[in-house]
Parts: structure tokens; sequence; C-alpha cells
């Protein structure tokens, strides 16, 4: 098997050229594979280098050496190639890394020996109107929390905790709430809505645990509405979002929040907005305006390898019927 790592060398606070390649081609040679190293010039390059390389006809593993986004890019390049052998590793370097929460910690898919030696399993994706999701999709607050993050970053001497907590603020003294429609298989709601996702994962925005029971290998969305309240009330709740706190042990929605937060499954959505022509879209972390955010469940449509002992842990609670749930 061809190994080919796929460095976003701009992806997190450090250039990954520097200190991440020094490290694959140690640990290349060590494990005696055949390997290669990819620099990414460009956005969406990644892209490209994975669908050349799934294209091959040999078999290949393709490590995504970045953040959520260059992940993004190489699950597109593999489905684009049409090889549904490839398989997909990640490298989180970058700065949010939720992708790999889903089965651990980040920390745990930076050893490189176990990634070499990981397994391989079948996981959804989800199908949007720009191209694939990994993860979540969202509409609301939280996609125009971090739209508005990069202007901040800007500022002199103002980094990312002061520019996340400024967009914040930012969007708390503006009007809360979008009307919304939401299409969850067909079922129509219309509603002012605070946050609006789409979940095929559990984890986005560096941390918050949107859906904690979502599975990647049952082909279904987890749909999350969270409708608009008042503002003395919006710290509390989103605390509980974050934490995974607003679902119950059963998969239910806590009674305390039934009258502001709605939770189902789902195979198609589309969320539009009702009196405004654009809103701002959150996929996997790339946000910006869009007329409408659509999503398709893709059942198995891509192998994710799992670093050795985040395999075997995942498949002993798979065995025993329960979700992976890191923090």
């Amino acid at each position: 098997m061809e190994h080919v790592f796929i460095v976003n060398p701009i992806s997190g606070k450090a250039d990954a050229s520097l200190y991440l390649v020094p490290q694959i081609i140690e640990q290349a040679k060590k494990c005696n594979i055949s390997y290669r190293v990819e620099m990414t010039q460009a956005h969406r390059h990644a892209v490209q280098l994975a669908q050349a390389y799934a294209q091959a006809g040999d078999p290949v593993r393709l490590y995504a050496c970045g953040g959520d986004g260059t992940l993004n890019e190489v699950l597109e390049g593999v489905l684009r190639s049409g090889n549904h052998e490839a398989e997909v590793a990640s490298i989180p370097c970058g700065s949010g890394n939720d992708y790999v929460r889903n089965f651990g910690k980040p920390q745990d898919f930076l050893n490189l020996e176990n990634q070499i030696n990981g397994h391989a399993i079948s996981v959804d994706l989800m199908r949007t109107q720009t191209g694939i999701s990994a993860a979540i999709c969202s509409v609301g607050i939280d996609a125009k929390v971090a739209y508005n993050i990069p202007k901040y970053r800007r500022i002199p001497l103002c980094g990312g905790t002061m520019a996340y907590n400024l967009s914040i603020l930012e969007n708390l003294c503006r009007p809360l709430g979008q009307k919304l429609r939401v299409e969850i298989d067909g079922k129509v709601f219309c509603d002012q809505f605070l946050i609006a996702t789409i979940c095929n994962g559990s984890y986005y925005g560096g941390g918050y645990c949107a859906a904690p029971k979502a599975d990647l290998q049952d082909g279904v969305l987890e749909v999350v509405l969270v409708r608009k309240m008042s503002r003395l009330r919006i710290a509390s709740v989103l605390a509980k979002y974050k934490a995974g706190a607003h679902i119950a042990e059963d998969g239910t929605v806590c009674p305390d929040l039934r009258d502001v937060l709605y939770c189902f499954h789902a195979q198609e959505v589309h969320i539009i907005p009702v009196d405004e022509k654009n809103t701002i879209v959150n996929i996997d972390g790339e946000c910006g305006p869009a007329e409408r955010l659509d999503a398709w469940v893709m059942p198995g449509a891509v192998r994710f390898v799992l670093p050795l002992p985040v395999y075997d842990s995942w498949t002993q609670n798979k065995q025993k019927g329960q979700t992976l749930f890191v923090h």
C-alpha cells in the first residue's frame, strides 16, 4: 500500500512542513512503508491531490495533515475518484480538529506509528449543495460567530480566543434568531431559530457536542433545532449544548429544554431563510453566505482509518452497543 501524506502548511498555529514532515519521514522509514509527502499550494489543492492518487488504481492510504478543512478536501477528492477502497486518515494539526473527536481525543491521532498500523472502517458522509461534509453543517448564530472571527484576527494583538469572544459579543448585540423553513424528510418546520444543525458526527466549533448520540455508521443524520429565546437564557442553554448535556441518555431532549430545543433523525434536510435572501452557512468549519443549506446522508461513503488503540476501543464499544463520547 502507498501511504500519501497531504500536508497543509498553513493549518493551525505553526507551519506543519517544519515540524511534521521530518516526523513523517522518520516514522515512515522505521515502519518500512512506501510513502509520499505532498504539500498543498492553495485552497482545494488537497482535493486534486487526493483524487489523482486515488484514481491511480493502486492500494492507497491518504493522510490529511491539517484541520477539518483539509480532511474535508481529501475526502471529497477520494469520492470524486470513485475508488471505494482508498483509505483516508487524519493527522489533526489544525485549529478545531473536531472530526476525530468522534472516535477519541485529537492527540490520539498524532501518533504516526499508530496511524500507519491502524485499520479503516466505513463511515457515512453528507452530500451538500456545495460538496461534501464529514461532520456537521449549520445555520444560525454559531455559523455567524465563526464567519466573523477572521475580521477580528486582523486586529493587532487579537488572538484566537479574543477574536472568538468579540465575534460572540457582536452577534449577541444584534437581533437574535432568524426565521427559517426547515424541511426534514418532507416534514416542514417554520419558526425563529437561533441554531439549526445537521449532524453526521457529534462535534463542531472547536468541541461543541451538538449531537452526542450521533453514529457515523448508522446511515442517519441528526437534526438539532434551537428556537429563539431571551438573552438571559442563552448562556445556560448554550452551555448545555456545548457539553452535549441537552440530550438525555435515551436520546431524547432533556425535559427542561423541550420548549426551545428539538432533535430529529433524517435522511434529507433542507434549511431555507424565509425573510432574507441569504444566510451564513457553516459546512465543517467553512463559513459563508448562501441562499440555503441542503444535506443528504451518504451511508458508508468512505473508509476512514483509526489509529490502532483507537480502533480497538471503537470496536469494543460497538460490540457493547455503546457510543464513544469523549469531551
